[in-house]
């Protein structure tokens, strides 16, 4: 008597979670004549068929038959499928089917009539033939070809197997007559992995839930397994002890998967599974085959919890619980051959370009001089977004450091604090490594002593000491330009890294032309040595140099490429970035574009905290500061500046660029405040330079002076500005001139000053400069007018900054309340100042023309506004802008 057991789906177990997306795929799947799903032991393919077939929604009989070793032959496998397609009703009472009933031998023919005999099958049904993998018989075989190949038109055959099954399917692939489900497939998602795990008791946060599915690759047993193995009450310490060497764990994989394989692949696995990932070359080289690659594909078809990770079927992995066991195994089976295979694979992975996992299987092999070799080998690396990894390598060396102190391990503790942002602790650890220098042989000690270097100018750096930095970033290049390249094999990379440093330091302490030379020359060294934190400082701090000296559009350019690669790839946290935020601020805020420069500082001074470029960060806060003064907000701008002085005491060694840089930014918010009189003693005096702090000096100064109307003092500030060659930043040149025109204007010299006015709308246009002109706006409109009538060549640019006369408001000039703007809104208004169409704001905003013509309807009604002229002013007036 067949027994009934197998005639009939498991039945769903009291942990099992519904899976309507496996549901969908199977309801799909049915569609086609055959489907295998395919996935090793524990992966959950039963259950999940099973809880199909339960309660599926598809107009289809399913039937059922669990296979074993005993239905290898070709009596037993038919007759089982001839009774699990009658059992149930399934086929009606007058079938052929149910009188097909072989003796002892089912042959060529016998297979032939049952085949006949489900042509005529009067209604659909599913035949799930579980454990399919147990059926290796070539006649059994043959005999299913022919069934999946010609078929009845009523049935559908899915097939559940540990293995892929050794059929000719490539004609059914080709066809579309196959649908396959894989491991993948299976496997849980985050959200069926947290659902499956408050089901065995577990209450876990998000981010344990994502450990316990990358630990597991949403393999179902092992989330089962977890589900039973993890003490609620101690949730953190089970995620940590669920490992492949966990009893219950082993046991399982040493019965399901590993005691399925054949000897010399278990062996194969033992010595190749040291490595995260693994490729045919790396397996020769462990294992000493030389068939390596139709090893791993034979694991994979096997379902032997082994995948491939990419197209070209070149590198392998091993499931992590798995490779724990093998790992464990190995260790405790070859206690004298595991450190050789780690040492092996270091061997392999330093000659392959993989330096980290190199220094990983030297420090597992206890070789830590190797590891140390290799740490020296690749210090750069710690610079890079790789940093993270490399840092987590060596840190079992940074740990040697306190009971092992030598130069390897105390620049692998200093490379760890420096990654971690713990500047003081790596300056310790630098000036307890030059007491091994002369332990490192003397070939590499110009090497050794310019790693020292880096770290100590880096740190420097980082707090804002910016002379100190530029002094080591140039004793780092003195000693690499005088060491021979044979004796410092990493002698490109030093340079860069040094060369793109003092180039940061040089923006806030040389003149221009030194910093922009220093830079460009670290870019092109730069180019391939994939050090992209380095470029993207370097891209950063060329960009504030433009948009320092007013070529707005060429920072735009730099700095909004930047942007782009730092939100696509994540960086947005790196200390690298704030200067990337920080060029867009001013170029934002030159251009008028108040809440654009606003959001982009914002995000700067969140970006990081306090552990990061403190010298950009303080140019970022005097950046709000301005921003506050453009938008007329005085509390906000008193506000910035508070925190902007105490930001500067606590940096000691901050260039004196940045002082008088914050000073005319505290004078700027006195005038907006009303009080001239603060300002102009608050700078007292204007630096005997021409550079950028000289110029903001001298016209915020007159600035000040023209407010109190003191316009002789005003006008002698001014006059070298315009009678002197050397002055090169454009915004304090612009202002300088609008100042002259103010001057000129109230003095009733109404030619003069039209005369200063067309030369600073001259040179402002070019570079869309309009900030001078905003913060000068009620000296300037009888000049404005006068343009106007003139119909001067640059008048739209005139329209998009010349306020002209204020919109008649009811109710006395009381704007009232506001609507609230929407996020795309705010957007589109940003744009209004410039004299960009409706078509070019679509292109830089990707959206539509017509959307963006929704969105001004929408904020000219909101401000009440019938002009885009009207929109402006209303939103300035009511600091949106």
């Amino acid at each position: 008597m067949w027994s009934s057991l197998k005639l009939r789906p498991p039945s769903a177990p009291s942990n099992l979670i519904p899976r309507p997306r496996i549901d969908s795929l199977l309801d799909q799947a049915v569609s086609h004549p055959l489907t295998v799903v395919s996935a090793g032991a524990g992966s959950g393919k039963t259950s999940a068929a099973a809880s199909w077939a339960h309660t599926q929604r598809i107009d289809r009989h399913v039937a059922w038959l669990g296979l074993d070793r005993r239905d290898n032959k070709a009596h037993a496998f038919w007759s089982g499928l001839s009774i699990a397609l009658i059992a149930g009703d399934r086929v009606s009472t007058d079938s052929a089917l149910r009188d097909f009933a072989p003796a002892s031998v089912i042959g060529p023919g016998e297979v032939a009539s049952l085949l006949a005999r489900l042509i005529d099958l009067p209604r659909p049904v599913v035949l799930v033939l579980d454990d399919f993998h147990h059926i290796s018989s070539p006649e059994v075989l043959e005999g299913f070809e022919q069934l999946a190949d010609h078929g009845a038109r009523n049935l559908r055959l899915v097939l559940l197997t540990r293995v892929e099954p050794p059929l000719r399917l490539r004609r059914l692939r080709l066809g579309g007559a196959l649908a396959e489900l894989t491991a993948n497939d299976l496997a849980f998602t985050l959200d069926e992995s947290a659902q499956l795990l408050e089901l065995g008791g577990l209450e876990l946060r998000p981010e344990q839930v994502a450990t316990l599915r990358e630990r597991t690759k949403g393999w179902a047993a092992g989330l089962h397994m977890a589900a039973t193995l993890i003490d609620p009450s101690d949730i953190d310490a089970g995620i940590a002890g669920l490992t492949g060497s966990r009893e219950a764990i082993s046991d399982y994989l040493l019965s399901e998967v590993l005691d399925h394989l054949e000897p010399s692949q278990r062996e194969f696995l033992l010595q190749t599974s040291i490595t995260r990932l693994v490729n045919s070359a790396l397996a020769n080289w462990l294992s000493g085959r030389r068939d390596s690659q139709l090893v791993l594909e034979r694991l994979v078809s096997e379902n032997a919890l082994v995948s491939m990770v990419d197209d070209r079927r070149e590198w392998f992995s091993y499931h992590p619980l798995l490779r724990d066991l093998l790992r464990h195994r190995l260790t405790v089976e070859s206690p004298d051959v595991a450190p050789r295979v780690h040492l092996r694979a270091s061997d392999w992975l330093a000659a392959n370009d993989q330096p980290v996992e190199a220094i990983r299987h030297a420090v597992s092999a206890g070789d830590w001089t190797r590891a140390g070799d290799l740490m020296f080998q690749t210090i750069p690396t710690v610079l890079s977004v790789a940093a993270p990894e490399y840092a987590a390598a060596i840190n079992p060396l940074a740990r040697r450091a306190s009971t092992h102190p030598g130069y390897h391990t105390l620049v692998a503790a200093a490379a760890c604090h420096m990654q971690q942002r713990e500047f003081a602790a790596m300056e310790r650890d630098t000036v307890e490594a030059r007491q091994f220098l002369c332990d490192v042989p003397a070939a590499e000690r110009a090497s050794a002593e310019v790693v020292l270097d880096l770290f100590v100018a880096l740190g420097a750096r980082i707090r804002g000491n910016t002379d100190r930095a530029v002094e080591g970033m140039s004793r780092v290049l003195d000693v690499v330009d005088g060491t021979p390249r044979s004796r410092m094999p990493l002698a490109r990379h030093y340079r860069a890294v040094a060369a793109s440093n003092l180039g940061a330091g040089l923006v806030w302490s040389a003149d221009r032309a030194d910093a922009e030379r220093v830079l460009a020359d670290a870019e092109l060294q730069l180019a391939d040595l994939g050090l992209d934190l380095p470029m993207l400082n370097v891209t950063a701090h060329r960009a504030l140099l433009d948009a320092m000296a007013g070529r707005l559009r060429k920072a735009d350019r730099r700095a909004t490429s930047a942007l782009e690669l730092i939100d696509r790839r994540a960086w947005g946290s790196e200390y690298q970035a704030l200067g990337i935020y920080l060029a867009l601020g001013l170029v934002h805020l030159g251009r008028g574009q108040y809440g654009k420069a606003g959001r982009m500082i914002r995000r700067g001074l969140s970006a990081t905290g306090q552990l990061t470029d403190r010298a950009v960060r303080l140019v970022l806060a005097i950046t709000a500061v301005q921003v506050s003064v453009a938008k007329g907000d005085t509390a906000a701008a008193a506000a910035a500046d508070d925190r902007l002085r105490a930001g500067i005491d606590r940096t000691p060694g901050a260039p004196l660029r940045i002082p008088r840089w914050a000073a005319v930014a505290g004078a700027q918010a006195l005038i907006s405040a009303g009080r001239p009189q603060e300002a102009v003693r608050l700078i007292s005096e204007p630096g005997e330079d021409r550079g950028f702090a000289g110029a903001w000096e001298r016209v915020c100064l007159a600035h000040g002076y023209l407010e109190l109307s003191e316009l002789g003092r005003a006008e002698a500030l001014l006059r070298p500005m315009s009678s002197e060659s050397g002055w090169q930043d454009l915004e304090p040149l612009v202002m300088a001139e609008l100042l002259h025109a103010a001057i000129s204007s109230l003095l009733h010299r109404d030619g003069l000053a039209l005369k200063f006015f067309t030369a600073a709308v001259r040179r402002a246009q070019p570079e869309q400069i309009r900030r001078p002109f905003l913060l000068l706006d009620g000296h300037l409109r009888s000049t404005v007018h006068r343009y106007r009538l003139l119909d001067g060549e640059h008048s739209a640019f005139v329209e998009s900054v010349a306020p002209g006369e204020p919109a008649s408001r009811p109710h006395g000039g009381d704007p009232g309340p506001l609507e609230h703007l929407t996020e795309r809104e705010q957007a589109v208004l940003d744009y209004l100042p410039t004299m960009l169409k409706a078509n070019e704001i679509a292109a830089d905003l990707h959206v539509s023309v017509n959307t963006v013509k929704a969105h001004l309807r929408s904020l000219y009604r909101k401000l009440d506004a019938g002009t885009r002229r009207e929109a402006v002013e209303r939103a300035r007036a009511r600091g949106l802008l």
